[in-house]
């Protein structure tokens, strides 16, 4: 016997997309987390400093396990979940020293490409 399924309500066929946070929502978003944290004021930029180090030796890890440089057993944390804490920590220094990310990101990927075009990277 089959059984009918009936048609989902409210389903579109293109979902609606809601706007993507930009980097300064990020960094905001982010400032406003940590500060929310308990016992927050103890935290100074060093303490940041030294928890971005932590996370990019884990991502290393996540890395090197992912792509069979070390074995699985040693591995430490998700590819993703490294990558996004890491993002955490360079948010949070950026909201500590109000880093326009808006403004200041796009000039920095500029410079690096006009370097790649002008040869630099080549070898």
């Amino acid at each position: 016997m089959r059984v009918r399924v009936p048609p989902r309500p409210h389903i579109h066929k293109h979902p609606i997309r809601m706007k993507e946070p930009t980097l300064n929502e990020l960094r905001d978003k982010t400032w406003e987390v940590t500060n929310a944290m308990p016992n927050n004021g103890g935290w100074t930029i060093h303490n940041r400093l030294a928890e971005l180090m932590e996370e990019v030796g884990e991502l290393a890890n996540a890395i090197q396990t992912d792509e069979g440089f070390k074995s699985t057993k040693r591995k430490k944390s998700e590819l993703v979940d490294s990558v996004c804490d890491v993002l955490f920590e360079v948010f949070a220094i950026a909201a500590h020293y109000k880093i326009d990310l808006n403004t200041e990101y796009p000039k920095v990927l500029k410079f690096i490409d006009d370097r790649r075009k002008s040869g630099e990277f080549d070898h």
